[in-house]
């Protein structure tokens, strides 16, 4: 699960250290990639490469210029959220992700990252659902033919989540995991342990969400990574938004030099 779950800081040097971040980020993508997307994959066969491109075709994405990062997973699990606070826009922004009670994605979508031209966002819709059956979820949304795949993690890990894991594995295509919503989660801590300490309730929330991941998730899949984070809170740092936006910057020097 990499260091994530493990890494406590203080919400002042947090800022700092994220805003550093930000700033290695864009020398990471100030230039395009080296590689075209297509990774590793040995198990789909010899159509591998030639589906890759076709979907890419498909959806008018640039794999030659532009990092590509699609979020998915469960419906109502907080990707659009997510995404309008990396991008920093709010959801009555121009341009922002629509955000609702109901499920609002339908289709997938692409967003720009201010400030990083070569980094592209997708929002896909809630999986598992009537109009988006957990079976074909990775295929119909062609989650083969992106460089990264973040998947919402809910702690319950429904059948539609192991779909995509065991497809993105054939493939090789990279999953990482996101618990959201760590300000709620974190508030529930303390309220239903009685602990009125936030970094002793932080410390309980991590062991359980952790417990749960080794058993459900990495145990019988192996090591992945697992980034608590806020969305409304995403710029305060306040749990693993540091780590998660290394792993994105990683995730680009991964497609530069392999």
């Amino acid at each position: 699960m990499g260091h994530a779950l493990s890494t406590f800081v203080g919400a002042i040097g947090s800022v700092k250290d994220l805003m550093q971040l930000m700033v290695n980020m864009c020398d990471a993508f100030n230039k395009p990639p080296n590689r075209d997307g297509m990774g590793g994959g040995e198990n789909i066969g010899y159509n591998r490469d030639r589906l890759i491109k076709e979907a890419q075709q498909h959806m008018g994405m640039d794999a030659v210029n532009h990092y590509n990062f699609i979020f998915c997973g469960p419906a109502k699990g907080g990707k659009s959220t997510l995404i309008n606070a990396i991008r920093g826009v709010k959801p009555n922004d121009a341009g922002a992700a629509g955000v609702g009670i109901n499920e609002v994605t339908q289709d997938v979508h692409c967003y720009d990252y201010p400030g990083l031209a070569r980094v592209k966002l997708y929002d896909a819709p809630g999986a598992g659902t009537q109009s988006h059956p957990a079976a074909t979820y990775f295929t119909d949304k062609k989650l083969y033919a992106f460089d990264c795949i973040f998947l919402i993690y809910d702690g319950s890990f429904l059948e539609s989540c192991k779909q995509i894991l065991e497809e993105a594995h054939a493939w090789g295509k990279p999953v990482a995991f996101l618990r959201t919503k760590a300000d709620r989660l974190l508030d529930d801590v303390m309220y239903n342990s009685g602990i009125d300490d936030e970094q002793t309730a932080k410390q309980h929330l991590y062991v359980q969400i952790q417990d749960a991941f080794q058993r459900k998730v990495v145990a019988p899949y192996g090591p992945h990574q697992l980034f608590l984070i806020s969305a409304r809170q995403l710029r305060l740092a306040r749990f693993d938004e540091i780590a998660f936006f290394e792993y994105i910057r990683h995730a680009a020097a991964r497609r530069q030099f392999t």
